[in-house]
């Protein structure tokens, strides 16, 4: 069978900012991927927050940031980092970034050392499968297929012995969601999240809970209801 002609965009071509910021916005998935029983309801979502006056004058920024002002000290960090099967890399098997999980662990240690009340690692797997499923669509069945037994294992082995580089009380989890018919993205497909490991709560100092307020009281914060009904 010859190359398909697809006509819609990739889902592994979108920048990663971009990326996260149509999963965190999301009504559905910016609760159901981010927010845990335990946590508050009701909590606001802010992306791409500088550290530049956080306190130890730090570099960098978080992912995402969480935090309800009825509850301050419970603030929830979030480092994200998205791994993409592409067409090409679903062709030769060879995934992008399977080696930043270093970076990612130094990043996600320090959010956690500043002390945040929960902070997670998070992974983003999109893989591209519309060529792959293309022959069976063609005769008019539909399949869900993502990624193979073999890269799935090559990913997850990944993941695996990267999780001593995190400190302990880090959550880890990795997000999948994958694009199996020639649709926009976000149509049809697949998606899910697979938690590693929870986070280990800490006591939230009050010097980095009024800063948090502070981040909050600026213009750009999203206000996300967690339907858990909690």
């Amino acid at each position: 069978m010859g190359t398909p002609d697809l006509i819609h965009d990739s889902l592994a071509e979108i920048p990663e900012d971009k990326l996260v910021d149509r999963i965190v916005t999301d009504i559905r998935w910016g609760t159901e991927f981010f927010q845990f029983s335990g946590m508050p309801s009701r909590m606001v979502g802010k992306q791409c927050v500088s550290l530049t006056h956080a306190p130890g004058n730090l570099k960098g920024d978080i992912d995402v940031l969480f935090w309800a002002p009825e509850v301050p000290d419970h603030g929830v960090a979030y480092q994200i980092k998205r791994i993409k099967f592409g067409i090409n890399q679903l062709r030769n098997g060879t995934p992008s970034k399977l080696e930043e999980f270093k970076k990612l662990a130094q990043q996600t240690n320090l959010i956690s050392q500043m002390g945040f009340w929960q902070v997670y690692a998070y992974v983003i797997v999109v893989a591209d499968a519309r060529e792959q499923n293309a022959e069976a669509q063609s005769t008019g069945m539909f399949t869900f297929q993502g990624l193979s037994t073999e890269l799935r294992s090559l990913l997850y082995s990944a993941v695996s012995s990267a999780i001593p580089l995190f400190d302990m009380r880090v959550g880890i989890g990795v997000m999948e969601f994958t694009q199996t018919m020639d649709s926009e993205p976000f149509t049809f497909g697949t998606h899910g999240l697979d938690i590693r490991r929870f986070c280990e709560p800490a006591p939230q100092s009050e010097e980095l809970t009024k800063w948090v307020a502070e981040v909050f009281s600026e213009p750009g914060a999203r206000k996300r209801e967690n339907k858990s009904g909690k």
